[in-house]
Order: structure tokens, then C-alpha cells, then sequence
């Protein structure tokens, strides 16, 4: 009964898993995609309380984030090699069995004689344990993988700080935008304050249908800035939700406050900074394991002309009829190999070439780290003086708004052009904010410059 219920199900799920998934199995993947997404997302901003900060969207992409998966599954790779790497330097066992039944004759068959019309029957069994007693060429084999392994975990960090430089760029562009958005609200509120007023006016004859129209244009151009920055916003905030693995069309906010909370980086001059990138840079620290591991596989080379000895024993139990034979053994194997058509010079020379190119590839790579460090650190000081530049002048425009604003109240000075001043002054204030992000965008990119944590993480 068994038997006859398991074949068909064997069939029909082989017959299953050749089927070739149409639309219905888009279908339900994209509904499933998105309905577990969605679910994941509001949960993810209900902890957050609907407004992301910079520290949290840097946790959610280190935890979400599908960037550093390949990162990931290099450095567990790179594991599994070091593993499979010392599995040379343990024993191997292995167990074989035989059965033979021969009919026929047999002619002169030692201690049997000649077996006509009759069956011959062998069996065999046998376990060969063999250990490595001096394999050069394993031994510098585990040395690589251990490299390996080291580079890998340098380079996934390294990403890890890529990563982080990627997200604060977005929090950036999204704070910016945000505060766009606020900006040309209240300019929407006072295109249409004055519009309001201007009609007011017209209907009492004391202003003009061209004041009207003017008027009423403001108001449509200050409606279409409004939409142009709220594109902007929706955009960047779903560029961060995408980077974070978080529903693009979710509705948040961010922080912009919490990119000033980072801590201030220290006054140095530019050679200081240079020296801390070529001394912190992890892409530097895996080209020095890089540069060991070519070392190691020159090592690998000349291993190449080096013995090799095996120490090996079994048993063995066999039947012939009725002979037996049983009994053990033991062996030490030794190969050299003395020439094998130049192919151990060959490999020699290459592992020497590549250890060389690798030194040239360390220099340049440490050579781009000084030019990176160097302009970043530049573009940091320009990032400051315009925002020295633009706190002077949002004070300016304050002192002028509040100017027009006191001579509108005696009356020596249009609604319009207080307006106007008013429009300036919002401009000057939201430059000045945008001004104090860029300072602290500008501190995290001389930080991944120089090889620096954006925030400090504990060490797994």
C-alpha cells in the first residue's frame, strides 16, 4: 500500500518541478514580496516612531541591507576553504568489499586444481588508513587559506564603511529635501497670503488686474516649486528605503538633526590626516595579507620540488573457495618528483611575477589613499568656509526681512516686498541648515577617506 502511494507522489513531484513558472507564480512571488516587505517596513519605522535617524538607518543597513551579502558569503567561503584547507593534514580511511561468483571451468587454479562445471566464488574486504607525515606544499596551502580568510573579513569591513558612506549621502539628500519641502510651503502660504490680499484691494480699487496677475502667477509658480520638492524628497527618501531593504513607497521622515549629532572630527593638517588614511585604510590593511599570501604561494612553488611522504596501513580479508587470507600491513610512501617538464619552474617564476605585480598594485593603491585623503580633506575645508558664508548671510536676510517688516507696519513698505524679503530670508535659513548637513557630510567623507567608522560599532 506504501509503495503504491510513494511512486505516484515521486512522479508527480518530478513532473512538478519541471513545469515552467508562468504568470500565475509571479503572480504570487510579487504578492508575497511585497505583502512580507510592507509588513517588515512598518514595523521596522513603528520602532523608529515614523522618523529615521542617521544612527538607525546605518544599524537597519548593516542588518537589512543587501549590499554586504556578498561580502558575507565570500568571507564564509573563504572559512570553508581554511577548513577544507587543514583536512590535509589529517588521515583518511577507507573501507572496500568485493564478492565474485565465477561459473564455468577454471583451469590450474593454485592449491584447487581444475574446477569444471562448478562455481568460484571470491570475497574480499579491506581498510587503508593513510596519514601524511611531510606534505610541504599542504602545509603553505593552509598558511593561504588562513590569509585568505583574514582578507575577506578586512575587505567585508571595508564594504561595511562603504555601505555606511552610501547611506549617509542618501540621509543627506533626503534631509535636504525635506527641508526644501518646508521651505516652499511657507512660501506656497505667503504667495497665497498676498494673492488674498491683492484681490482684496483690486475689488476696492486700489490695486491694478496686472497686481492681480502677478499675484495669482506667484502663487502657481510657488504651487509647481512645492511639487518639484516634494518629487525630490519622494525620491531620495525611497533611494534610502531601497538601500535599507525597506518598502520604497513607505511614508517616513528623517533627522536631519541627528547628522550634526555625529562627533566632531579633530583640527589636523592635511599630512597628519594623509598618514592616519595610509596607517587606518582596511583596503590597505588586505593589500598587506594580499601581499603575504603571493608570498606564501612563491613558498607554494618551491614546495613543488620538495618530497612527499605518506604513512599508510589496513587490513585485509579475502576468501578464495575455501582459502583465507587475513592479516595486516603497514607502509611509509615517499614521492618525489623529479622533473616534470619545467612545470615546477614555471609556477615558481609565475607566483615570483605575481608577487611582484602585487607589490606595484600596493604602491598605487596607497598612492590613491593620499590623493583621496588630500581632496577630501580640501573639499572639507571649502564645505566650511561657505557655510561661514552662508550663516553671514541668513543674518543679513534676517535683519532685512525684520527691516521691511517694521516700515510695512508705518506703512513705507508693499506687502509685496515684504514678501519678497521674507521669500529671501526663508532661502537664506534653509541654505544655512543645508550648509550645516554638508559640514557633517563633509566630516563623513574625509572619515571614509581616511578609513574611518562613521559611528563606532563593537567588534563581533
Amino acid at each position: 500500500m506504501v509503495g503504491r502511494l510513494v511512486l505516484p507522489a515521486l512522479f508527480a513531484g518530478i513532473f512538478a518541478g519541471c513545469t515552467n513558472p508562468g504568470a500565475a507564480y509571479r503572480e504570487e512571488a510579487s504578492h508575497t514580496f511585497r505583502t512580507n516587505l510592507v509588513a517588515e517596513t512598518e514595523r521596522v519605522l513603528a520602532e523608529a516612531g515614523g522618523v529615521l535617524t542617521l544612527s538607525n538607518a546605518l544599524e537597519l543597513a548593516h542588518a537589512r541591507s543587501l549590499k554586504l551579502a556578498q561580502q558575507d558569503y565570500e568571507a564564509k567561503l573563504a572559512r570553508i576553504n581554511r577548513a577544507t584547507a587543514f583536512s590535509a593534514f589529517l588521515p583518511t580511511v577507507g573501507l572496500s568489499g568485493m564478492g565474485l561468483t565465477a561459473g564455468g571451468k577454471v583451469d590450474d587454479l593454485p592449491y584447487l586444481g581444475d574446477l569444471e562445471d562448478s562455481h568460484l566464488r571470491v570475497r574480499s574486504a579491506s581498510l587503508v588508513v593513510a596519514q601524511p607525515v611531510f606534505t610541504p606544499v599542504a602545509w603553505v596551502m593552509f598558511a593561504e587559506s588562513q590569509y585568505g580568510v583574514r582578507i575577506k573579513d578586512i575587505v567585508r569591513d571595508r564594504a561595511g564603511q562603504l555601505l555606511d558612506v552610501q547611506v549617509a549621502a542618501l540621509f543627506y539628500q533626503t534631509a535636504v529635501a525635506e527641508r526644501r519641502v518646508e521651505t516652499a510651503e511657507r512660501q506656497l502660504e505667503s504667495a497665497r497670503a498676498l494673492t488674498n490680499r491683492v484681490t482684496r484691494l483690486a475689488s476696492e480699487g486700489y490695486a491694478t488686474p496686472a497686481d492681480t496677475a502677478r499675484a495669482k502667477a506667484r502663487c502657481v509658480l510657488a504651487e509647481t516649486s512645492l511639487d518639484a520638492a516634494r518629487n525630490d524628497a519622494t525620491a531620495a527618501r525611497e533611494e534610502l528605503a531601497g538601500l535599507l531593504h525597506l518598502w520604497p513607497l513607505a511614508t517616513f521622515k528623517v533627522s536631519g538633526e541627528s547628522l550634526l549629532a555625529l562627533p566632531p572630527l579633530p583640527e589636523k593638517r592635511v599630512e597628519e590626516w594623509v598618514w592616519d588614511g595610509l596607517v587606518s585604510r582596511k583596503d590597505l590593511a588586505a593589500g598587506d595579507q594580499t601581499l603575504e599570501l603571493r608570498k606564501a604561494q612563491v613558498i607554494e612553488a618551491l614546495a613543488g620540488f620538495l618530497p612527499n611522504a605518506v604513512l599508510g596501513g589496513g587490513g585485509l580479508s579475502g576468501s578464495i573457495e575455501d582459502v583465507s587470507i587475513r592479516g595486516w600491513a603497514g607502509s611509509l610512501i615517499g614521492t618525489w618528483a623529479i622533473f616534470e617538464g619545467f612545470r615546477t619552474v614555471q609556477q615558481y617564476r609565475a607566483a615570483r611575477a605575481a608577487r611582484e605585480t602585487e607589490f606595484n598594485l600596493q604602491e598605487e593603491r596607497m598612492t590613491a589613499v593620499v590623493i583621496a585623503v588630500a581632496d577630501s580633506w580640501r573639499q572639507r575645508r571649502l564645505v566650511r568656509q561657505k557655510a561661514t558664508a552662508a550663516r553671514a548671510w541668513a543674518e543679513a536676510a534676517r535683519l532685512d526681512y525684520e527691516a521691511a517688516a517694521r516700515r510695512h507696519e508705518d506703512g513705507q513698505e508693499t506687502l509685496s516686498s515684504v514678501l519678497d524679503k521674507l521669500a529671501v530670508n526663508e532661502d537664506a535659513e534653509t541654505k544655512l541648515a543645508e550648509s550645516a548637513y554638508g559640514e557633517a557630510m563633509a566630516d563623513i567623507l574625509l572619515r571614509q577617506a581616511v578609513g574611518i567608522d562613521v559611528i563606532e560599532r563593537k567588534k563581533e
